[in-house]
């Protein structure tokens, strides 16, 4: 995943990947395709059993529940915005 991985007739874009635990990995992403873990982990043979987003770019989700949203705060907004400059 460090180099890329070849789905969807393309060749995602390099990704972190971090060793928790035995079965447990951190995987940060540099673009967002549909499914992009898990079909990356199927083209090298791995099944992802659960999956949880830990932050979207500069705002961390904490303990938000599944389907809940929570206000981005003045600074997150003004960090995000940044970014996209």
């Amino acid at each position: 995943m460090s180099t890329g991985v070849r789905i969807l007739d393309q060749v995602t874009r390099p990704c972190k990947v971090t060793k928790v635990k035995k079965h447990v990995f951190n995987i940060v992403l540099t673009q967002g395709l549909n499914r992009q873990i898990r079909r990356m982990c199927g083209e090298l043979g791995y099944n992802v059993q659960k999956l949880k987003r830990i932050r979207i770019m500069n705002i961390e989700l904490g303990n938000l529940p599944v389907g809940q949203y929570r206000k981005v705060t003045d600074s997150e907004l003004k960090e995000l915005m940044r970014n996209f400059k």
